[in-house]
């Protein structure tokens, strides 16, 4: 079987530091709704580049608390995409990625 180039799409890992307990909240967040922690980040990020939401340049000097690494892997062209764009608007990923899994999160409580 061959498969046409334009189906294999090549993904890379989008990286960011946040709250240990943001990232174990998101965790759960995924494992609730039987979600990849992967491909919910793929979505807020497209989201995000959809909406052109701006994000506030976040503090880490609020948290005094200990940063885990996040990991999540979404299709290069996306990563290029995020990338690109968090460099115009002049905000880090890690803190764009910070901003939109703690909306998530609010968003979710809220609903319950």
């Amino acid at each position: 079987m061959t498969v046409a180039k334009n189906e294999i799409t090549e993904f890379e890992v989008v990286k960011g530091t946040i709250p240990k307990s943001l990232k174990i909240q998101f965790k759960v967040f995924c494992v609730q709704k039987n979600l990849e922690m992967s491909e919910v980040l793929e979505a807020l990020i497209k989201q995000w580049i959809q909406t052109d939401a701006p994000v506030s340049q976040l503090s880490y000097n609020l948290v005094p608390e200990e940063l885990e690494e996040l990991k999540g892997y979404v299709p290069k062209s996306l990563k290029y995409q995020f990338k690109s764009l968090c460099k115009q608007k002049r905000v880090t990923m890690r803190s764009v990625l910070y901003a939109l899994i703690i909306k998530l999160l609010e968003m979710d409580n809220y609903r319950e």
